[in-house]
């Protein structure tokens, strides 16, 4: 008889407990699961540019503000780079970002190159698109520019193999700050 309670009390728990560890698996879960939410400011006023050009593909900088760093040192395809950035579509739609769940800390940006490279520890560092890398270099520290990239410096060559499809054949504007060439 004793051991028909035990058998009973086991049969009784096991459900109990696998339907409690269920709810519990149906929460919200950690706070590092939750979705990012892009939170960048306005877009930067290309009306108040103190320069601007379009290069014979397409590329257009505008120069908003002109950096405060040493004018001798500019970013160049070998540097790191701390920048402030956000990318949107010509509709405005903003679909990166370094302002991200209110954050306003710079990103890092660490291959200027067009080719891929390798990180001391071994992992593949993937090339910037080609108008927003060329469009970083000569900046200098504190500038801020705007570019405007057609869709064959952005997304639009498939076999560049970049990973936003969905951003194929569109005109991207990117604002950027340069914070500090590491």
């Amino acid at each position: 008889m004793m051991s028909f309670n035990k058998k009973s009390t086991f049969l009784f728990l096991t459900p109990l407990l696998l339907a409690i560890f269920l709810v519990q698996a149906c929460g919200d879960g950690p706070s590092y699961y939750r979705q990012v939410e892009l939170t960048p400011p306005e877009p930067y006023d290309t009306a108040q540019a103190v320069d601007d050009t379009t290069t014979d593909d397409g590329l257009t900088i505008y120069v908003l503000e002109e950096g405060e760093g040493r004018p001798e040192k500019t970013v160049t395809a070998r540097d790191q780079v701390y920048v402030r950035y956000t990318g949107r579509t010509e509709d405005g739609k903003a679909f990166d970002s370094s302002y991200k769940n209110g954050s306003e800390s710079p990103a890092i940006l660490q291959n200027l190159t067009p080719v891929p490279k390798t990180s001391a520890n071994g992992q593949t560092i993937n090339p910037l698109i080609d108008g927003f890398r060329r469009g970083l270099l000569g900046m200098a520290e504190g500038e801020k520019r705007t570019l405007v990239i057609p869709p064959e410096l952005g997304y639009g060559d498939p076999d560049k193999n970049y990973s936003g499809s969905d951003l194929e054949d569109k005109t991207l504007r990117f604002d950027i700050e340069l914070v500090e060439i590491l």
